[in-house]
């Protein structure tokens, strides 16, 4: 193998943020050797031309995947990196940094790499970030918890999200490139990755915070998608699609956990869906509690009074 580490950025219309990202990598210090793949995935903003001016100043390092149309349209994003960029991958090591995030700490890459080489049992490891609102506000930190090793339970939740920022990651990359057919359904990239490396390995949570995600940067998957219910409803359906078929794949050693996610999928999908009946039955009783009580109440009125609703909703507007 060339490098022991590669980078992975996935960059689509990005302009505004790929510079950031881009520093923050090529700053990186310590003894490391590493290159970078960056997959554009048909910008039309001006994304291109700016990585090809950092590969024209990198020549050695950075690796360009120039896309002639959209390729996340028809394949999905987990999907895209298994076609496009998992043959281009050639090192022990995999980090990955989204190209609207940005890393914040100069020897990110050599605390990584040094944890994973003293532990040869891991399989991947994390650590904890900011996160930026707005674009301007870093006041929050998300993600962070206290160093320690994670299991399958902390992956596979029936909880929203999951607590692991992707421009964290520092996986091996026989990991990364392992694509059973359980990981191919799922639509986004994260997830099934650190659910092949908890039944590959051991993960490890750093404690430092070495990054910054940006919430709802122009681009990501999230500002896309947060206004339109039917796309979350169809990605809510190959969620559940993909964890039921990870759990006949593999023989039903984790029922109990894929069933509880399964159930907060089921209700998640009522809820954008306006589902009355289904979101009161009583197997849903525990995720129902979780809303707020604002929630609840609203809920109860849409079901049991829906006149009364309307009528005070149209007052509010």
């Amino acid at each position: 193998m060339s490098k022991a580490i590669t980078v992975i950025v996935m960059t689509y219309n990005q302009k505004q943020y790929i510079s950031k990202a881009l520093d923050s990598i090529l700053a990186q210090k310590g003894d490391i050797d590493f290159d970078i793949i960056i997959h554009d995935d048909c910008s039309n903003d001006g994304t291109l031309e700016l990585i090809r001016e950092y590969q024209k100043n990198n020549p050695n390092k950075i690796t360009i995947i120039e896309e002639k149309e959209r390729r996340f349209i028809e394949e999905g994003f987990n999907m895209m990196i298994y076609n496009h960029v998992v043959p281009f991958i050639d090192s022990k090591y995999v980090a990955y940094c989204d190209g609207d995030d940005y890393w914040c700490d100069d020897y990110k890459l050599q605390k990584q790499l040094a944890f994973m080489e003293a532990h040869p049992d891991y399989s991947m490891c994390f650590h904890c970030s900011y996160q930026l609102k707005n674009d301007v506000d870093l006041t929050s930190m998300w993600f962070v918890d206290d160093e320690g090793d994670i299991d399958m339970s902390f992956i596979i939740s029936d909880v929203p999200g999951i607590k692991i920022a992707t421009s964290s990651l520092f996986v091996r990359s026989d990991i990364f490139k392992d694509f059973p057919n359980w990981r191919k359904l799922y639509p986004v990239e994260d997830i099934p990755l650190y659910m092949n490396a908890a039944m590959n390995g051991k993960i490890h949570r750093l404690s430092d915070l070495m990054c910054v995600y940006r919430q709802f940067a122009a681009g990501s998957w999230s500002s896309q998608n947060k206004d339109n219910a039917q796309r979350t409803i169809d990605h809510l359906e190959k969620m559940k699609a993909a964890i039921n078929c990870f759990n006949e794949q593999t023989g039903g050693i984790y029922q109990q956990l894929v069933s509880k996610q399964v159930l907060s999928f089921e209700f998640r999908i009522a809820l954008l869906k306006k589902d009355y009946k289904t979101i009161f039955l009583k197997k849903y009783k525990h995720l129902y509690k979780r809303l707020s009580k604002k929630e609840r109440i609203s809920l109860k009125l849409q079901y049991r009074l829906p006149h009364l609703y309307n009528l005070v909703h149209r007052k509010k507007k």
